[in-house]
């Protein structure tokens, strides 16, 4: 056993019980409640979240005599120019939200200016400086505090801004914005600064919620397996990474990058799903389970490659979507912190009533049976 919550390996194939979803084709069934907000709003957005998106680039000068407890105490004053990040931030963080969208999202960035903020500032004042003078043609702002933070403060924090009568907006209708300090622009890094906090951070700007236990990611239960939990998971497997890890298939079909086609819903009789990976571009690359109408089970495959190369090996992903509250929460089902011990062949995972089994057929083509606890039929523990 190498798990507790593993109920014991299913001895050859797995039991198919239930209805079976095979193929690319859209599933009769409706889209459960809960999924079905998130596929609504992301039509609403689809204008900040598919096509071209510029952003204005703002460095922000924090005086050296700052009382903000972000601030307080930090001599550094990192020389950054909005010419030289805007570019840095258009090769590399445009390339990775270009990849993980598979083309259908494209963020631009140009230097926006520089904006200086008084000692008894905080970082937001950098951010609405920043707003009051970006162009209009901008969808969202970035600043970056020319100075570092503390070790007991956030690196940086992001608006998705709020809707406008006639899309597209202006960030300075929308107030979408991001934020970060120095850290990661600092002369240790050279000229190969880390990128997986700004991706973070536009995930926020998308509308992206935080992944980990609680949705928290700020509380020492981080997630690898999304940009939205520990984006510097890859990071500290490989020390010359620079990007985050890739994103949940929640948040790909919040932004409107994952096709209803690519989600497989099982109904409450249970099902049999071949999934193919959540990052790809065919098949079944997610399989949903609903719980009520604020909350569901997300049944994915995560492949160890590209952006998700750091984790230890291909497997399944089990979370749980709650939008009851004012942020959708999405937790991680499967082990313990970092969760990137997924299921593998002929693994079995029993949880809110559901019991999900997983069978390797491919490398990419993956068996998930998801079966109704009071229906499903006894595996003992080995």
């Amino acid at each position: 056993m190498r798990r507790a919550w593993l109920v014991g390996l299913l001895p050859g194939l797995v039991l198919v019980v239930g209805v079976l979803i095979v193929g690319c084709g859209a599933t009769s069934e409706p889209l459960p409640a809960a999924v079905q907000a998130i596929v609504d709003t992301s039509q609403r957005s689809k204008w900040m979240t598919t096509g071209d998106d510029p952003w204005d680039v703002f460095v922000c000068h924090v005086p050296s005599d700052s009382q903000s407890p972000f601030y307080a105490g930090l001599p550094l004053r990192a020389p950054l120019t909005p010419t030289r990040i805007a570019a840095l931030l258009d090769d590399k963080v445009g390339a990775y939200f270009t990849t993980l969208s598979h083309g259908l999202y494209h963020p631009s960035f140009r230097a926006g200016g520089e904006v200086t903020i008084g000692a008894t500032d905080e970082p937001q004042a950098c951010v609405d400086k920043a707003l009051s003078a970006a162009t209009d043609s901008a969808r969202g702002v970035i600043a970056i505090a020319d100075a570092e933070h503390n070790a007991d403060e956030p690196g940086g924090f992001a608006n998705p801004g709020t809707g406008c009568a006639a899309p597209p907006c202006s960030a300075s209708v929308t107030r979408r914005s991001a934020y970060v300090g120095a850290a990661d622009f600092s002369s240790d890094w050279g000229d190969r600064p880390p990128m997986d906090l700004i991706e973070h951070e536009i995930g926020h700007a998308l509308g992206w919620p935080h992944s980990g236990a609680n949705g928290s990611r700020v509380d020492g239960t981080s997630s690898a397996l999304d940009v939205m939990g520990n984006s510097a998971a890859p990071r500290s497997v490989d020390g010359s990474r620079r990007d985050a890890p890739a994103t949940l298939a929640v948040n790909l079909l919040a932004a409107g990058w994952l096709p209803r086609s690519a989600v497989a819903v099982v109904p409450h009789s249970g099902a049999t799903v071949m999934l193919a990976p959540s990052a790809g571009t065919v098949g079944k690359r997610v399989a949903v389970v609903g719980l009520d109408d604020h909350s569901f089970l997300t049944v994915e495959l995560l492949t160890d490659d590209g952006f998700d190369d750091h984790l230890p090996a291909t497997g399944v992903a089990v979370h749980l979507i709650d939008a009851s509250g004012a942020t959708r929460t999405q937790t991680p089902l499967i082990g313990i912190e970092p969760f990137d011990d997924l299921l593998t062949n002929a693994e079995t995972f029993s949880g809110m009533g559901w019991r999900i089994s997983v069978a390797a057929t491919k490398p990419d083509e993956w068996t998930v049976t998801a079966q109704p606890l009071d229906d499903a039929p006894t595996v003992s523990s080995q």
